[in-house]
């Protein structure tokens, strides 16, 4: 004995058709909205860890929660690699510290002086070689780790 089983909705729609549809708008809005909530804490993570007076906060600006396509696929994503390397070329840096990336932190940097703990270029300056390199702030680490636990009442 054979039993076939069909779902169809009330007006006669083929159910699996429709409820894909139904799931990847929800997947988007799930996407989305967890994108947005990991921006606040990459934020509030940055801020909270920033150890100079005067900071501009440009750091914490450049992750921002944007959507994208990758093919035909469409998702969200916070801060863009790219950007991050063009604009605030430091960002690795910081996050990882300057060992951790195989960064040459003993060069000698260009003419200037420190102005509120950063190294401004100047010509009335003076050189400088760092005596130590740039310790890990792990930002993005720590705001995965937020996330995971923030998972489930996010995506509720």
């Amino acid at each position: 004995m054979r039993i076939r089983v069909s779902i169809r909705d009330k007006v006669g729609k083929d159910f699996r058709v429709e409820e894909k549809i139904r799931v990847e708008r929800l997947e988007q809005t799930d996407l989305e909205r967890l994108a947005k909530e990991t921006e606040k804490i990459i934020r509030d993570t940055i801020t909270r860890k920033i150890t100079r007076a005067g900071s501009t906060g440009n750091l914490a600006h450049g992750f921002y929660a944007h959507s994208f396509t990758f093919g035909s696929r469409n998702g969200w994503a916070v801060g863009d690699i790219n950007e991050l390397d063009k604009i605030l070329p430091y960002w690795n840096h910081q996050d990882k510290g300057s060992e951790a990336i195989g960064a040459n932190w003993r060069h000698v940097l260009p003419k200037g002086k420190f102005i509120n703990d950063r190294w401004v270029e100047s010509e009335d300056g003076y050189y400088f070689v760092p005596s130590k390199p740039i310790p890990a702030k792990n930002y993005i680490a720590e705001t995965i780790q937020q996330i995971e636990s923030l998972l489930p009442s996010i995506l509720k």
